[in-house]
């Protein structure tokens, strides 16, 4: 774990533990978990990140976007009648309107800001992707933040989500206190359903939109999906493959915070989820 990472993590109460540790009985919703959990919070402390602002990125070595943001030659030969072809351009793709990403990670390298290691959960950067495994106790969230540090923006994670079932899940975090103790999440199940959410402290979730279903997500969530989150105040708008499904407002968390993942699983021991890339625009 390195010094300069901001980790938290949800871990089981042993007799090794020297730290001041709580439990809290936590009844979630029925949509959210099928029975009470008792949830333990042992770290708080975070270290200060050594980079207080993100990396500008080369455009050069950027990952590529999706094939529906490149243009397609529209050049023919000048002898014969062609017709021409164009790329179809969705402007209300936030990644196709706000143009080169501010900041982009695509995990190619053998290390990354999240790589972590517990009891509970294992965030590992490999074979150019960042592998996020949940195992432990059922139901039990790990999350793990660090920069960016963001409060108004389109931040987007491509994911894919395989071997797993029903309510395993994983969040896209925004806007993270200092202490790791709040933040907002976008969170996406294996049974193909999306929700926003805040958390509390004490491990308390706050559901301010509750898991629907999305037609993007019901042909099968083994294939990458990117997830989005507009954030501009206290007004949220949700995306997946670049289309809007779903809008919020909340005016608690209204400071710059820090970015991140979480995950649990509620089915499959070792559920694991591959994050490729990670973005985020400046918007306007």
């Amino acid at each position: 774990m390195k010094k300069t990472n901001l980790i938290f993590i949800s871990l089981l109460l042993t007799s090794l533990l020297v730290s001041c540790s709580f439990s809290q009985e936590n009844e979630m919703d029925d949509t959210l978990v099928a029975t009470q959990v008792a949830i333990i919070l042992t770290q708080t402390a975070l270290a200060e990140p050594a980079d207080k602002e993100p990396v500008v990125v080369d455009s050069a070595t950027t990952a590529p976007t999706q094939t529906a943001t490149q243009e397609v030659s529209t050049s023919t030969p000048t002898i014969t009648l062609t017709s021409t072809v164009t790329a179809t351009r969705d402007e209300s793709d936030p990644a196709v309107s706000l143009g080169e990403p501010i900041w982009s990670q695509d995990f190619t390298a053998s290390s990354s800001p999240w790589d972590f290691d517990s009891d509970q959960a294992v965030f590992k950067t490999q074979d150019g992707a960042l592998i996020l495994t949940a195992k432990g106790s059922a139901n039990w969230h790990s999350w793990y933040v660090s920069t960016p540090k963001l409060r108004n923006a389109y931040l987007e994670a491509e994911i894919e989500m395989s071997n797993c079932s029903g309510l395993d899940r994983i969040g896209l975090a925004v806007r993270s206190e200092s202490d790791g103790q709040q933040f907002y999440f976008m969170g996406v199940t294996c049974d193909g359903q999306w929700g926003f959410f805040r958390m509390a402290p004490d491990v308390n979730i706050n559901e301010i939109i509750g898991f629907q279903e999305s037609d993007q997500l019901s042909n099968t969530v083994n294939t990458p999906h990117r997830l989005g989150i507009w954030m501009n105040g206290n007004d949220f708008s949700l995306y997946i493959d670049g289309k809007e499904v779903g809008t919020a407002s909340d005016d608690t968390l209204m400071i710059e915070g820090y970015t991140g993942f979480l995950i649990a699983y509620a089915n499959t021991p070792g559920f694991s989820v591959k994050v490729h890339h990670l973005k985020y625009w400046n918007i306007p």
